[in-house]
């Protein structure tokens, strides 16, 4: 129930986030590679651990559509660049998938590290007529 109530929250900050904040990526490994690590990237998809322990904060930054897997839960308030903040309890075990997110930050404001693995998909469509035939 809670991660749908975080989908819900994240479905309307998408929804509400400016032209500006969606056009313009900020890539958090960039800005916040303390806490982000890239673990494989190729032409299909960026799989990304993002790991924020105790009191941490990251940068302002940006998400392409993703799924994302939470390995250890906790807390987290996330913050828009229109000002508005809201708290979320991230459930070891979730999987979700999110459109693209504008422009925010987030803090852990729990008592644990949150551990989530971001898989991005830069190319989902697939051209039956190049598959290879079976042999």
């Amino acid at each position: 129930m809670r991660a749908v109530l975080f989908i819900s929250m994240l479905a309307v900050l998408a929804g509400q986030s400016s032209v500006a904040d969606l056009a313009e990526s900020i890539d958090p490994v960039v800005v916040s590679p303390n806490l982000y690590e890239v673990l494989l990237e190729n032409e299909h998809v960026r799989v990304v651990r993002y790991q924020i322990g105790l009191g941490e904060r990251d940068e302002w930054h940006t998400h392409p559509a993703k799924v994302s897997v939470v390995t250890s839960g906790g807390s987290l308030r996330i913050t828009t660049s229109e000002g508005r903040s809201f708290d979320v309890t991230e459930e070891t075990g979730d999987a979700s998938w999110m459109q693209p997110l504008g422009r925010h930050f987030a803090e852990n404001i729990g008592t644990t590290s949150v551990v989530v693995i971001l898989i991005e998909v830069k190319s989902a469509a697939v051209d039956f007529a190049r598959l290879p035939e079976k042999e």
